[in-house]
């Protein structure tokens, strides 16, 4: 196939993709319909007109048919009507079909008859002609069903192919090779002891670190591309269902990187179809209900804590638990009895199992038992994870959580048996260290659980040397240990292991088929000191350790009351101004980084930092970067201590970062009432010792953070 049929395919994917949307929009707003049309005969026109010069004269003829009729549309002759639309439907799954013949093969291929006949009498009975009149729906039935699946197939095998790509970012990534160029010519012709090496150094550092951004810029795609194509499928899954359904959707310029796009592009297809025949119910059902007849689903995309996160929400009925228990215990996958003792989360995650459908009965859209086990297991091979949220009567919310990129992601290094291992960052919550005088005591029993009370809260642990079986190094109650405290969906747990080594971004290597079959690794990396590290599978430590989740309060009416009762509530404690203790509720601070100077910029008078992918404002309210800039210019060289915060204001996250002298402890405290003596400060008394609660993050607040946190 030559590069002009090549490029002339990509154009048509695109062009048709475009005409889909327009054609479910137009379907939706018929009343707002003049630019909608013109958008979808500009596909059809370009199609054709291309194919007259590339000697494909099926999909020319088929084209042509559609542009007349489309001509009819846009000159007011016909109105838009859901049998319109059908034909035209059909007619763009019989374009995509050619199209994926032509990609394959180089040619449009033969058919047994003439079935492009039949299609084309469609139309043309749509457009007024005096052609025999088939039923729409008849050519737009299973058959469409299977084209769609195939039309799908095909477009990821061109995209797969080809990327667009702004040229300012061509240009940026060019100017950088260029620097990186100059940077090694230089340092050829230094050696290591030049008195500007580590000039040069840190220079090749910040232009490798700016090329790879740039690179990675390149390569992210706003999933509104993949979004586009669940309004066609939604209506033909709604029509075959018996429902009504409205999809909108929010944050359709989320970026996330090519790979991972096309790799969830089938979890959430599947997480789409199961609110449409699962999720929302028949109109007459949602009526009897007090709901609109018309069901709606929601797809939100938005970034968090250094991962994309992509939610599917319907208003239906909702997941009956009662439901799910009885299902697992008819087809044998969990006992009466384990039925009996489970919590609802526990419940929720049966839906998960290989084999387990609600479905009474086995149609062309789902009851065949396979489905949610294979969602997880392919966001989980990319390294993400899946959460489940759902309220009888209200709705059922499934979480997509995937990293930003798998190419280069940033790790904590840790040691165990001799052995070093690599934490994503993205699943790191905090760090504990329990000294030797505690090791003894720290551990607690909950059955036959491990369990270390972290602020007055349970956390299972998980004994890394243990569960790999490794070489025992040294003991707990002779040298203290290190918990990592991690989350994978939607549990903490600690993770104990003998020594904590530096934070690197490190290259994700793929597994060996031997390695694979653990189970417990999501891949591999070769660290800065040359060593081998495995990269640990939160999710799957956490199941193999057979980790139970430890419910934790979060709900904002009990939050509340322990404010309102005087309850002690935990505070990171920290100094901004001289002598003057500060805290913030400790849900509200994400993270404590320590940043070099060099690495904070101005814009405006205002400090900013570059941190993970986002622009965050920092805040220095005791005036410590001037003072810090001070001790730089006399020689020493002090990094700022930073608090990276989170709010929320309608559902949008907002990361601001405060700048401390040192952070001071993290506490219970109890928070005072204002009188005469206080004023309108918010006070609370840490360990006897008056503190001030910041304003901007009161303990008020904090159930608000808690909810995204």
């Amino acid at each position: 196939m030559d590069d002009l049929t090549k490029e002339f395919i990509a154009e048509s994917q695109e062009g048709l993709d475009r005409m889909e949307r327009c054609l479910t929009e137009l379907e939706m707003r018929p009343g707002d319909g003049e630019q909608l049309v013109g958008e979808i005969f500009r596909a059809v026109h370009t199609i054709k007109g291309t194919t007259g010069f590339l000697g494909f004269d099926r999909l020319e003829k088929l084209a042509h048919t559609g542009e007349h009729l489309l001509g009819s549309l846009r000159d007011g002759k016909l109105a838009v009507t859901s049998e319109l639309i059908s034909g035209l439907l059909s007619l763009l799954d019989r374009l995509r079909e050619i199209l994926m013949l032509i990609e394959e093969t180089g040619g449009e291929g033969t058919r047994i008859g003439d079935e492009d006949s039949e299609l084309i009498a469609v139309l043309a009975t749509l457009n007024g002609g005096a052609a025999p009149v088939a039923s729409p729906t008849a050519v737009n039935g299973p058959r469409m069903m299977l084209a769609e699946a195939g039309a799908s197939s095909g477009s990821s095998a061109a995209s797969e192919k080809t990327l667009r790509i702004d040229v300012e970012v061509l240009n940026r990534m060019m100017n950088l090779v260029g620097e990186l160029v100059l940077t090694r010519n230089q340092m050829l012709q230094s050696n290591m002891d030049a008195s500007n090496f580590s000039e040069l150094a840190r220079r090749l550092d910040s232009v490798t670190a700016d090329l790879r951004e740039s690179v990675m810029q390149a390569r992210m795609q706003p999933v509104g591309h993949l979004f586009g194509k669940f309004p066609r499928m939604v209506r033909d899954l709604a029509r075959t269902c018996g429902r009504e359904v409205r999809v909108e959707f929010f944050g359709q310029e989320t970026g996330l990187d090519k790979s991972l796009l096309e790799a969830i592009k089938d979890p959430l297809t599947h997480a789409v179809r199961n609110a449409v025949d699962h999720g929302i119910e028949a109109p007459e059902i949602r009526v009897m209900a007090g709901k609109p007849s018309e069901g709606c689903l929601r797809l939100r995309a938005f970034h968090q804590s250094g991962s994309v996160v992509i939610e599917v929400a319907d208003d239906g009925a909702g997941i009956a638990m009662e439901r799910v228990l009885a299902k697992a215990v008819e087809r044998g996958l969990v006992t009466s009895e384990q039925a009996a003792e489970m919590t609802e989360q526990e419940a929720l995650q049966l839906i998960f199992l290989p084999g387990f459908s609600t479905a009474a009965a086995v149609t062309t859209v789902s009851g065949r038992g396979v489905g949610m086990d294979v969602v997880r297991a392919n966001v989980e091979k990319v390294g993400g994870s899946v959460e489940l949220e759902s309220k009888v009567g209200m709705g059922t919310t499934l979480r997509l959580r995937v990293p930003l990129t798998l190419a280069i992601v940033p790790a904590l290094v840790v040691r165990s048996g001799g052995q070093s291992f690599a934490l994503p960052q993205s699943a790191l919550v905090e760090l504990v260290y329990v000294p030797q005088r505690d090791a003894k005591t720290a551990v607690e029993r909950v059955g036959t659980a491990e369990v270390y009370r972290l602020r007055e809260r349970l956390l299972p642990i998980v004994w890394l040397e243990r569960l790999l079986e490794l070489e025992k190094r040294n003991t707990a109650e002779s040298h203290g240990f290190y918990l990592a405290v991690l989350e994978a969906e939607g549990c903490r747990y600690g993770l104990v292991v003998d020594d904590l080594l530096a934070p690197e971004e490190i290259v994700v290597k793929p597994l060996s088929a031997v390695l694979r079959e653990i189970g417990l690794f999501s891949g591999a990396t070769v660290l800065g000191n040359g060593t081998l590290a495995l990269i640990l599978d939160i999710g799957a430590t956490a199941a193999r350790a057979g980790v139970k989740p430890v419910e934790e309060e979060r709900d904002e009416v009990e939050m509340e009351e322990k404010v309102a009762q005087g309850a002690e509530v935990s505070l990171l404690v920290f100094e901004d101004r001289a002598r003057e203790r500060t805290a913030l509720p400790l849900d509200v601070v994400e993270r404590i980084e320590s940043v070099p100077l060099t690495q904070i910029e101005y814009a405006g008078g205002r400090p900013l930092l570059q941190y993970r992918g986002e622009l965050l404002p920092l805040r220095d309210e005791g005036r410590v970067l001037a003072e810090l800039e001070a001790d730089q210019e006399g020689g020493e060289e002090v990094p700022a201590t930073v608090l990276i915060c989170r709010s929320s204001n309608k559902g949008v996250i907002r990361r601001t970062g405060m700048v401390v002298r040192k952070v001071l402890d993290v506490s219970g405290g109890m928070l005072l009432d204002r009188d005469d003596a206080t004023g309108e400060m918010d006070l609370a008394l840490v360990k006897d010792k008056l503190t001030t609660i910041h304003r901007e993050f009161d303990v008020k607040s904090a159930p608000e953070w808690k909810e995204v946190a």
